[in-house]
């Protein structure tokens, strides 16, 4: 278990440079791929995934409809699979997302898609998997597999880290290249749109250390008879979505995910002193509602640990536990920075509660799961 933490921290701290060392290749090679194509076969967008490939989706969508003009959708794999590719719309481009390349309900969303003549998109590894061979082009992300083999033999299963951030920065990527393409982006707007993400992948290695920190620091508190709460709106909904995702396979303990909206009409009514709410308040639309919330879950007796900008006095004020990010960096983009806090966390835990990941040090668990994601049966 010591080695399955320690590959995993190293993946969190060598997302920067991963980001950074990526954006202009991959800008190039969509360039390329787009440059042909009709900017009319471009009108109805989807991106579909299971798990943190979907939450990647939820993420990208509000920059994607910002860049393209058009309206996006993220859906989950098996929704849009098996409920509404039957009524896609003529004009649709679709982006499957899937790390691996591997998960059948993305493969069969992207393969039936293509069927109904949707441009469809492979956000993955490799060329080689199934996933690249379903669909029409391949958006190569370079990010290492969740599983991997160590030098002495020993196979690691990670929770996703670097492989989320990887998808996100494929859908990022597609978002401005289409957008030039259809006409919407104009090469002074597009410009600004790639030097931002050059400025994010800066701002996420300014949030590293401190993000680091904080987490050892706490993570002894965050003990089993406790509950969570994850609230995040907008694009940081898929944030939120994300961190429940890492209490799953870190730690797998039971958290719950709210919409910042909802959290008033549903999760309130467990918010007591043994629940800990963290809400996601970047710069935004949401930010207001997300204070109300937390003076809410405050009055009754939650501990509040608040995600938002190092300068925000109110968010700093109405929290018991204070994550400080970077300054300036625009809502949509936040995902790629907000979510260090959940993958630091959720491993400090696990390493503080010697927890194994996934529970996969239970070989049948891991052979079940394996059989339910990989090896699903695909519909004709």
């Amino acid at each position: 278990m010591d080695n399955e933490k320690t590959v995993m921290l190293r993946e969190i701290a060598l997302q920067p440079d991963f980001v950074k060392d990526n954006i202009d290749e991959m800008m190039t090679y969509m360039r390329s791929v787009v440059a042909d194509r009709d900017p009319g076969s471009l009108q109805h967008g989807f991106m579909i995934g299971c798990g943190d490939s979907y939450c990647a989706a939820i993420a990208v969508r509000q920059f994607m409809m910002k860049a393209t003009g058009r309206l996006v959708e993220a859906v989950e794999a098996l929704e849009f699979s098996r409920y509404l590719v039957e009524d896609l719309p003529a004009n649709s481009f679709v982006f499957g997302v899937s790390n691996s390349g591997t998960v059948s309900r993305t493969i069969e969303g992207v393969r039936l898609a293509r069927a109904k003549g949707a441009w469809t998109f492979a956000v993955t590894v490799s060329a080689d998997n199934k996933l690249a061979k379903a669909a029409e082009t391949l958006i190569r992300v370079n990010a290492t597999p969740n599983i991997k083999e160590l030098p002495n033999g020993t196979r690691v299963v990670t929770p996703g880290t670097v492989t989320y951030t990887a998808s996100m920065l494929g859908l990022y990527v597609a978002a401005i290249a289409i957008g030039e393409r259809i006409g919407h982006l104009d090469a002074a707007a597009s410009k600004a749109l790639v030097e931002e993400l050059h400025a994010t992948a800066e701002a996420m290695r300014a949030a590293d250390a401190p993000t680091a920190a904080l987490s050892r620091e706490i993570a002894a508190s965050f003990t089993p008879d406790r509950h969570t709460v994850f609230v995040g709106g907008g694009p940081n909904y898929a944030t939120a979505y994300f961190a429940m995702a890492k209490w799953f396979e870190s730690l797998t303990r039971p958290a719950h995910l709210s919409q910042l909206e909802e959290w008033a009409h549903e999760h309130y009514f467990m918010t007591r002193s043994n629940v800990d709410t963290f809400i996601i308040l970047p710069p935004g639309p949401g930010r207001i509602r997300g204070l109300e919330q937390a003076r809410a879950a405050r009055e009754m007796e939650s501990r509040v640990i608040i995600i938002a900008e190092e300068t925000d006095a109110e968010a700093r004020a109405a929290a018991d536990i204070f994550f400080p990010m970077p300054t300036g960096i625009r809502e949509v983009l936040t995902p790629f920075v907000y979510k260090l806090v959940f993958e630091y966390l959720s491993c400090e835990i696990s390493k503080v509660q010697n927890v194994a990941f996934l529970g996969f040090n239970d070989r049948r668990r891991q052979e079940v799961n394996f059989r339910q994601i990989f090896h699903s049966a695909e519909m004709a």
